[in-house]
């Protein structure tokens, strides 16, 4: 499978026109910006695995993650899709896996399409996430409320 080489990714990745400063300084992960977003991608021999940053933690509720990761499961469309928590943030990762009887301008094409799909879905999803900047009120004459970020 010679064009899953890092070589190879990093060539399918600079075709992309959402993708940006790209750093291939790490032997196994090449990382970048889709849509101004962080990402990094990974060589697996069989797949190109694509992470996004999703979230930080703590601007959304494990129930959320909950229901997006079931659909993410259930719906056909996304079941190349996962999530995945490390170091306080939830990024989205994509599998790509490469069709050998392909060339490479036919896999850039294809992964583009999965790229717009992938920003989509970040999008999608950070509109759960909601802020909201409600003016100092009191309640009952007592309590102040400061809402500034609440998560559905």
């Amino acid at each position: 499978m010679v064009l899953l080489e890092l070589l190879s990714m990093l060539e399918i990745l600079k075709m992309q026109t959402l993708i940006k400063d790209i750093n291939s300084s790490d032997t196994d992960i090449i990382h970048f910006t889709l849509n101004g977003i962080p990402a990094k991608a990974m060589d697996y021999d069989h797949s190109i695995c694509i992470g996004l940053f999703f979230i930080e933690r703590k601007m959304i509720s494990d129930s959320t993650i909950y229901s997006i990761s079931l659909m993410l499961t259930v719906l056909e469309d996304t079941q190349d899709f996962a999530l995945q928590l490390k170091s306080n943030y939830w990024w989205l990762w994509y599998r790509h896996t490469i069709n050998d009887r392909s060339n490479i301008n036919d896999e850039g094409q294809g992964l583009s399409i999965k790229l717009n799909k992938l920003n989509e879905l970040v999008d999608i999803f950070n509109s759960l996430t909601t802020q909201l900047k409600a003016p100092k009120k009191r309640i009952l004459g007592e309590y102040k409320i400061d809402v500034s970020k609440v998560t559905v």
